[in-house]
């Protein structure tokens, strides 16, 4: 099953209850309520580049039965289990530079949902994870359709597997930069990650599907001063525009977590 940043709107309501009473989104559930994997494996990762914007890459695939994070930090983790964008957690203070693998199985095919109320109970349980909800108003990009049509590649959710990784940032290629198989949120989430976006990006396109995106010479771009900015080169190649707003946005802020108990 393909991954989707879809939030569950009946987990949202239970850790919304669960917040006001002062507690985290997995006390206002019994042992038996929280899904939970069959078998679960947490290891330092191997990273490759470190220090480098491919060595702080990330993947996440999911398959009937079972889960497989790779390169993975704690944020990242929170960010896919609760539907959450990167912008709308406030970091923890540590674990910060700790990347992992993880491999876990469900004892029985699950829909991708039930995956990450089980990555919930594993964050909780390992991770010792403790956090709380609040509003804030914060300064942000909302990515929205410039005048015109968009620019995009042909639509792809049509003829993708039921299961393939999906990657937390572009790649660099031919000096532009190489969105494979995002959707409109998560090519925006892509570029809150990059140097020259300096605000959180936000979908406002109303856009569906998925799509391989190529942002010619981007790379370079940014390397260069007297180049053009990312807004400029997002509007003229992809017909979308990042414009400056204030919104307000729910966030998560992380008040414990510790490095994960032993396997």
């Amino acid at each position: 099953m393909m991954v989707q940043r879809t939030r569950n709107l009946g987990l949202a309501t239970l850790i919304y209850l669960a917040m006001v009473a002062g507690g985290s989104a997995l006390s206002a559930q019994s042992p038996k309520e929280q899904p939970a994997f069959e078998v679960a494996s947490i290891r330092p990762a191997v990273v490759a580049g470190e220090g480098t914007e491919g060595g702080s890459r990330s993947q996440i695939e999911t398959a009937a039965d079972s889960l497989t994070m790779r390169n993975i930090d704690l944020s990242e983790m929170i960010v896919w289990a609760f539907g959450l964008q990167q912008y709308q957690l406030i970091r923890p203070g540590t674990l910060v530079n700790d990347r992992y693998d993880i491999r876990a199985r469900a004892g029985d095919r699950v829909p991708v949902s039930e995956l990450k109320r089980m990555l919930q109970e594993l964050l909780a349980r390992r991770f010792k994870l403790q956090f709380h909800r609040e509003q804030r108003k914060t300064s942000v990009y909302e990515l929205i359709v410039a005048k015109g049509s968009p620019r995009l590649p042909k639509d792809k959710s049509g003829m993708l597997p039921p299961s393939f990784p999906k990657e937390s940032l572009p790649r660099v290629v031919d000096g532009g930069f190489f969105f494979s198989n995002v959707s409109m949120g998560e090519f925006a989430q892509q570029l809150t990650e990059l140097r020259g976006i300096d605000l959180p990006v936000v979908d406002r396109t109303g856009i569906q599907g998925v799509y391989d995106i190529n942002l010619k010479s981007a790379a370079k771009a940014i390397l260069d001063p007297q180049g053009p900015s990312l807004l400029t080169l997002i509007q003229e190649q992809l017909g979308l525009k990042l414009v400056s707003a204030k919104d307000p946005v729910e966030v998560v802020v992380v008040d414990h977590a510790e490095r994960p108990s032993a396997n």
